[in-house]
């Protein structure tokens, strides 16, 4: 079950990158999620973590590791969506 959550996330963000495709901001849009995504990911790896206190068996990053990326695409799902929205409203007003 532990090991669905980040299949569901990369699940979600592939889908939301999909959704803002046709978006004229696409790259700047993939381009700062990705780059947010792994300078996280690399914080959590190699960084000092003093909010954790002592944690021995690594524990608390490893939650850490995974709770923030999926959180991170459920946001972007949801902002993929509203963008997606006003895509299609635009391209009905001038077609």
């Amino acid at each position: 079950m532990v090991l669905l959550l980040p299949i569901v996330g990369l699940a979600l963000w592939i889908w939301s990158v999909s959704l803002v495709k046709n978006w004229k901001y696409f790259w700047t849009y993939f381009i700062i999620n990705f780059l947010i995504v792994v300078g996280y990911i690399v914080y959590i790896l190699y960084g000092d973590m003093p909010l954790l206190g002592h944690d021995e068996y690594g524990l608390g990053r490893l939650f850490m590791l995974f709770a923030f990326p999926i959180g991170y695409a459920i946001l972007g799902f949801l902002i993929a969506l509203i963008i997606n929205r006003k895509i299609t409203i635009a391209n009905k007003m001038y077609n």
